[in-house]
């Protein structure tokens, strides 16, 4: 089997990520929040060593291609979510990857073992899938790409990972769920990070930095 793991994420625009973070958050603020959670779940990608380890980004940016190298970069392409991350999985597919899983970067404490699990049900199943708290998922992967295994599907939505599977279903994909987890979208979310005891190194150095805000976020939600 030929293994890629893929960190699917963008560029730490101001204004352009974690917009549910504002007006709690600045716009500068939030777009290092969101870099730093690319750093921390590279390095989780990194310490499971799979054969290929990609970042594919909504575009170019240079601390980007420091951290994948430009071997490691590519960039997404599809109208939206569903049609970029079905790009993604079909060219990976054609360089000749047998298992390839596809993470988001706002679970920046996502243990790295349900990566491996989910590496392991795909010699199992066609496709997995690790929901979130939220509704939608942390990580998707298959082994077979279908044209139509988004269609349908409305992603960002409370709604997202029973669609999908849904549409896993008609496309003739057999799937199974990962254990759960929670991504970081909301004020309340950031103040359950703030208490996890697994935080990495770039997330614990922002909080420290923005502790202040965080405990001010407490007396909100």
């Amino acid at each position: 089997m030929s293994d890629a793991l893929v960190l699917f994420t963008k560029a730490p625009v101001p204004g352009r990520v974690k917009t549910r973070l504002q007006p709690a958050l600045s716009p500068e603020q939030a777009a290092a929040l969101h870099q730093a959670f690319v750093e921390d779940s590279w390095e989780t990608l990194q310490c499971l060593g799979r054969e290929s380890i990609r970042l594919f980004a909504d575009i170019d940016w240079p601390r980007f291609r420091e951290l994948a190298a430009p071997a490691g970069i590519s960039l997404q392409r599809g109208k939206d979510l569903g049609r970029r991350m079905l790009h993604c999985f079909k060219d990976l597919h054609n360089e000749g990857h047998d298992r390839i899983v596809i993470v988001g970067s706002d679970s920046p404490t996502l243990p790295g073992e349900y990566l491996d699990q989910a590496f392991d049900q795909l010699d199992k199943v066609d496709a997995v899938l690790g929901p979130a708290d939220d509704g939608g998922y942390y990580a998707v992967g298959c082994r077979c790409p279908r044209s139509d295994m988004f269609d349908r599907v409305a992603l960002s939505s409370p709604q997202t990972l029973q669609q999908t599977e849904t549409a896993f279903r008609r496309a003739g994909l057999r799937s199974v769920r990962l254990p759960s987890w929670y991504d970081i979208d909301t004020p309340r979310d950031l103040v359950r990070l703030a208490a996890d005891p697994r935080l990495p190194k770039h997330t614990r150095d922002w909080l420290d930095r923005h502790n202040v805000l965080v405990e001010a976020m407490k007396s909100a939600v």
